[in-house]
């Protein structure tokens, strides 16, 4: 397996063979040209117009560097060999023969390809060729996908969301440099630009703030309900709009700019994340978590903004038996954006390859740290008519964690992926996933990437050290060095040590976090929040367990840690950092194997390791569950229904706050004095449970209720997919509460309750 920095090595010589422009073109090209015109390069001088026919002969092939597939494109060969001239042309991919000194053909295939032509004059003979790219012709108006940041042509100026900071940050282009932060919403988290206004998605907010882009002044917020928790947004390519995915409410709503005001919604389901949409006003958007069967991605048909139609979910599926030290089996996991290519024909959807199909249990073989996850990057094709989406074929990184954003050349003749915990960009080939080039240590956490219209300059925006790097991605046979680093905030939202924290929480590529640049702890728990995913962790001592979301929990907070309260402390992570994950550890060896502190439960670990205590610290600040989308306080019915069922999940007849009690609606912690804690047995240990500390395993900790809307499937493997089936199905008994002699309309109750739990 490559190592993390011989790998970057070997990206960036990869790159010799694919620069960014045709092989042999001058890198020096005038940066003021038209992006779609470029000259076609050649392996022999060709001669100046007006140069006299003696000497050498000379031949150059002209004719566009970009042609687009279908269309007749004419290559011409020029000389100095005068009118008795003879030609032989073999044009690639299927050496077609020709003889004039013209010809005239249409390419069906893309990528990049050859034309040869030999040349045979004044008593000399010379041979030439030159690259072709062939792209689908880009549409006009170029396709819009949502982003944290975002390119405004009019004024040559960047926006960026703080989310930490709840600010935005305006920046120059070039050169590079901050304008203004400006005071936001509550969490803003992707912004898009749409002629003179700037719109910005705030999360914990549930609204739509829109911005003057010239005079900066918010002009309008719009409402999009509490607890709809809006993501993405994108700017409509046809104008005047905008199409935000409300994640938490499970819609896509259309929002017109100079009216700020909704026109338009659709259901898409619940975590709707990113969106991107052609100019046909086909909207393309992401739910956030895969599952057992793979992930999914919504077609919505917009081409009428005030009635958008939803065409289809398109599968991204499950993979099996691909196991080795360059792919794993899995699922798709966190699909937060995508990208259509410009002529809006097909789309790039990055993600994270979750291996939920292969353990110990599932299939009598271990998960090793190049086999848990790794960065994948899907080509999703629109359906036609009433056909959702469909995945046309699927690439693997290797050594490199989660694909956590993308951006199309104009030509899209090259595809950008940011790699979050890696902190690298890479370039690719989107016609054959060849890497082209790559660009090391972005920034952390590269949640966003930007060009500029000519393609000249790329924008990488780092999340956790608040910062725009520049680079001038014309010619990547090397690495470019950043042309400037811009921050985008005044400073820094968060105290030093949960800064910190944050950091070392994204960072997969410190050898102390990961092998292999594979794992960090955002993986199985991007934003705070957890996969919805079951993993087979028999290896390591446990079993089939469902990712417990850290937001609201407050590392220690609620009780000890995991599904078998195994950990009592944050730090005990360093048991998964040194294992599973293949890290060197935060923790000395010499301190760590010292006075139990190798033992989960044993010794304290804080105090061993700063970065580690910083790592608790970040995740212990994760206090905050946001408001619930089914909650409706206005409504008399629906508070009739929260009311009985609140009742019912008080009283004796069910039992239910005995073990989900108080105000963190939960029991765990550890019996007083002693390292023993609080387990229960309702019914649901099966064969997959597994062990506790390699001992039998009891119970299971009691998990708080806070966010049960946004946590299926439930219990501790995942095996019941809906709370009704936590109640009834999965209750044998009556071991989980006593549930059995309830109504259908008790129980409705009962769900209304819960489901609104924060």
């Amino acid at each position: 397996m490559t190592p993390p920095r011989a790998l970057l090595a070997l990206l960036a010589a990869q790159a010799l063979a694919c620069s960014a422009a045709p092989a042999g073109t001058d890198a020096a090209v005038d940066a003021s040209a038209p992006a779609d015109v470029r000259p076609l390069d050649a392996t022999v001088d060709a001669p100046p117009p007006d140069a006299p026919p003696t000497g050498p002969l000379r031949v150059r092939i002209e004719g566009a560097g970009f042609v687009y597939q279908g269309e007749e494109t004419c290559l011409t060969a020029v000389h100095d060999g005068g009118a008795e001239a003879r030609f032989a042309w073999i044009l690639e991919p299927d050496s077609v023969r020709a003889t004039t000194g013209r010809v005239c053909r249409r390419w069906g295939d893309l990528g990049e390809f050859r034309a040869f032509v030999t040349v045979e004059a004044r008593g000399m003979r010379a041979e030439v060729s030159a690259a072709l790219r062939v792209v689908a012709r880009p549409t006009d108006p170029r396709p819009t996908a949502s982003s944290t940041i975002a390119y405004d042509p009019a004024r040559s100026e960047l926006w960026v969301v703080n989310p930490d900071a709840d600010t935005v940050a305006v920046l120059a282009a070039e050169p590079a440099a901050r304008l203004a932060v400006l005071p936001a919403c509550d969490h803003p988290r992707t912004v898009a630009v749409s002629g003179g206004t700037v719109a910005v998605a705030c999360q914990d907010d549930g609204a739509l703030w829109l911005f003057d882009a010239a005079t900066r002044a918010r002009r309008a917020v719009v409402d999009l309900g509490a607890g709809s928790r809006p993501f993405g947004v994108a700017a409509d390519p046809r104008g005047g709009r905008f199409f935000v995915t409300l994640q938490d409410a499970g819609r896509l709503a259309v929002v017109d700019a100079a009216a700020g005001a909704v026109v338009g919604s659709v259901e898409v389901g619940f975590d709707a994340r990113g969106v991107a949409v052609n100019a046909a006003g086909t909207a393309l958007v992401t739910r956030w978590r895969g599952d057992d069967e793979g992930a999914r991605v919504v077609q919505v048909d917009a081409a009428d903004f005030r009635a958008p139609r939803r065409v289809g979910v398109g599968l991204l599926p499950r993979q099996e038996d691909l196991d080795s030290d360059t792919d794993n089996s899995g699922v798709p996991s966190f699909l937060g954006a995508l990208a259509f290519a410009p002529s809006g024909r097909r789309a790039m959807v990055p993600s994270l390859k979750a291996n939920v199909v292969t353990g110990t249990f599932r299939t009598r073989e271990p998960l090793t740290s190049q086999t848990t996850a790794r960065a994948v990057l899907s080509e999703l094709t629109p359906g036609e008519g009433a056909n959702p989406p469909t995945e046309a074929t699927r690439f693997s990184f290797d050594d490199l964690d989660y694909a956590s954003a993308v951006v199309f050349s104009p030509q899209g003749d090259r595809v950008y992926a940011a790699l979050l915990g890696a902190e690298i960009v890479v370039a690719l080939d989107p016609d054959g996933f060849n890497i082209t080039g790559s660009i090391q240590e972005v920034g952390g956490a590269p949640e966003g990437l930007a060009l500029s219209p000519d393609g000249r300059l790329l924008f990488v925006q780092g999340f956790t050290t608040r910062t725009v790097r520049v680079y001038d991605v014309r010619d990547l046979s090397r690495a470019p060095v950043a042309l400037a680093e811009v921050s985008t905030v005044t400073a820094e939202p968060l105290s030093p040590e949960v800064a910190l924290g944050q950091r070392i929480f994204y960072a997969s590529r410190d050898p102390r976090m990961s092998r292999t640049a594979y794992l960090s702890c955002a993986s199985c728990h991007l934003d705070g929040e957890g996969d919805n995913l079951v993993w087979d962790f028999t290896q390591r001592g446990e079993g089939l367990r469902n990712t417990i979301p850290l937001l609201g929990r407050g590392g220690a907070m609620h009780g000890p840690m995991h599904w078998s309260a195994n950990f009592d402390e944050v730090q005990d992570f360093e048991h998964d950092i040194r294992g599973p994950q293949g890290g060197r550890g935060f923790i000395a060896d010499g301190v760590f194997l010292a006075g139990g502190r190798d033992r989960p439960l044993g010794a304290t670990k804080a105090g061993a390791s700063a970065e580690l205590d910083a790592l608790a610290a970040y995740v212990g600040s994760l206090q905050r569950v946001g408001p619930s989308p089914h909650r409706r306080p206005a409504d008399p019915a629906w508070v009739a229904a929260w009311t009985r069922g609140r009742e019912l999940f008080r009283s004796d007849a069910t039992g239910c706050s005995t073990c989900h009690a108080g105000p963190r609606m939960t029991d765990s912690a550890f019996m007083a004095g002693t390292r023993t804690p609080i387990l229960h047995d309702v019914g649901t240990l099966g064969a997959g449970s597994g062990q506790r500390l390699g001992a039998a395993l009891p119970g299971v900790d009691t998990p708080t209720l806070l966010d049960l809307w946004r946590t299926a499937p439930y219990l501790h493997d995942g095996s019941a997919p809906t709370l009704r089936d936590v109640l009834v199905a999965r209750n044998v008994g009556d071991r989980h509460g006593r549930t059995s002699a309830l109504s259908p309309q008790q129980l409705d109750d009962l769900e209304t309750f819960l489901r609104a739990a924060e």
